[in-house]
């Protein structure tokens, strides 16, 4: 395996460091971001719309979020390529015509949302008789997205932070071979402080929607953001750049990664 993807030990601490990072990466480019919160929120709005005059569990609502994140956090993650770096915004976006992006981002959610199906049959009893009236889910706007980042610890557990990012900015590289690749990354940067920061944002998400619905756009925005700190995180790890690029270059790094990617489908 080549160098360039060896995951590396960052600067601690990192986690305010990635943060402050990726609010500037935000806010040097809402437009872009801006639309993605939007298609959030029209997926939001059409799915209790589709639900109305149905009666839909909550539990079967969370599994699909379970299998819309990872896909989510693959989009975002190339699209957070060109505030970073104009100059790639279209090879980047290009990467995602190609199949084994989805189905890696696909085999995650889907993964993990069986395994969900197995602890709650074990823990109900295969047997179980459902309610005569289960209570209704999707019965307001945010309902959905609030499944979808109720699976934000779930699925970094899983793949690890970046993931998502290695799907869609590195050409060809296989899903386990990603999955091993981040959880590799995680386990040398420090596994619980990993998680202890994405269980702090995830629950700080949720106390502020509470406070804050806007029908689901706080929830939404915190998604995308969230997407958007996988790319810095990644980045700093695997292409040993911790600041966003100040000027519209591609960097060395950048390419070499793009040049292993090309070599791997040969």
């Amino acid at each position: 395996m080549n160098a360039t993807l060896e995951p590396r030990e960052v600067d601690k601490p990192f986690a305010q460091r990635w943060l402050r990072t990726t609010l500037a990466l935000f806010l040097r480019s809402p437009f872009r971001f801006g639309i993605l919160i939007a298609l959030l929120g029209c997926l939001d709005t059409s799915a209790v719309n589709f639900a109305n005059g149905y009666v839909v569990e909550k539990v079967w609502v969370d599994r699909l979020g379970i299998v819309a994140l990872p896909v989510l956090w693959v989009l975002v993650s190339a699209v957070a390529r060109g505030p970073d770096d104009n100059s790639l915004t279209w090879q980047t976006l290009s990467h995602l015509g190609r199949r084994s992006v989805w189905t890696g981002a696909l085999s995650a959610g889907v993964g993990m949302a069986a395994l969900s199906w197995l602890f709650h049959s074990l823990f109900h009893g295969f047997g179980a008789v459902a309610a005569h009236n289960p209570p209704a889910y999707l019965q307001r706007q945010g309902d959905f997205l609030a499944s979808v980042e109720a699976s934000v610890v779930l699925i970094v557990t899983y793949g690890g932070l970046t993931y998502c990012p290695l799907l869609a900015l590195i050409p060809g590289l296989p899903a386990p071979h990603a999955r091993n690749l981040s959880k590799k990354a995680d386990k040398i940067n420090g596994l619980v402080t990993i998680l202890t920061m994405t269980g702090i944002l995830a629950i700080g998400a949720v106390y502020l929607a509470s406070a804050i619905p806007a029908y689901g756009m706080t929830t939404a925005a915190f998604l995308v953001f969230f997407g958007v700190l996988n790319y810095v995180a990644y980045r700093d790890i695997f292409e040993r750049r911790g600041k966003n690029v100040p000027e519209q270059i591609m960097t060395a790094q950048v390419a070499a990664l793009v040049e292993v990617g090309r070599s791997q489908e040969m």
